[in-house]
């Protein structure tokens, strides 16, 4: 086979390629678009993994604007011990600035509420890792860690958390 043949059929390999290696999360998390994914965790699952804190967790990502082209996050999260009325909200928020790291997104947040990694999951879902993250009162409108902040650590059962899609279109809080 020739050099030129030989080059033309890898680039049609990688040509044909490129879709699947396109990131997934991409996809997920168009630009300039807002998404949501949620999860309640039952009594049974709660049961099995008793020291999990978090009971409810939802993701969402606001749209992204020209003058602020960075991937913006808000975690929105309830814990075992709930510090508001059962009316559906989220007690706790951690919102954090992504970019992209291999085939997940890096979150970090700017006030000292720590660092989590989005991941793709199965059927459109994500994968929230947490090493270990600090979650303020919900709405807290400082740009600081709150005196009555709440530690989330990853052990012994809140490293991750499988979110759900949620389509809606209410989709921040």
């Amino acid at each position: 086979m020739s050099r030129l043949a030989t080059g033309l059929s890898i680039a049609v390999v990688l040509a044909c390629a490129t879709p699947a290696l396109a990131r997934p999360l991409e996809m997920q998390l168009p630009y300039g678009k807002e998404a949501c994914w949620e999860r309640s965790y039952d009594a049974a699952h709660l049961a099995a993994h008793p020291g999990q804190k978090v009971v409810g967790i939802k993701l969402a990502k606001v749209a992204e604007s020209t003058d602020f082209p960075q991937t913006a996050v808000t975690l929105y999260i309830n814990l075992r011990k709930r510090t508001a009325e059962s009316d559906g909200g989220y007690d706790y928020s951690n919102t954090a600035f992504c970019k992209g790291s291999g085939k997940a997104l890096a979150c970090e947040n700017e006030y000292g509420l720590g660092k989590f990694r989005i991941e793709a999951a199965p059927n459109g879902g994500l994968i929230i890792r947490n090493p270990g993250i600090w979650a303020n009162p919900n709405p807290y409108d400082a740009e600081e860690k709150a005196d009555d902040a709440v530690s989330i650590p990853a052990k012994p059962d809140d490293g991750s958390w499988l979110l759900d899609r949620k389509m809606t279109t209410n989709c921040p809080y």
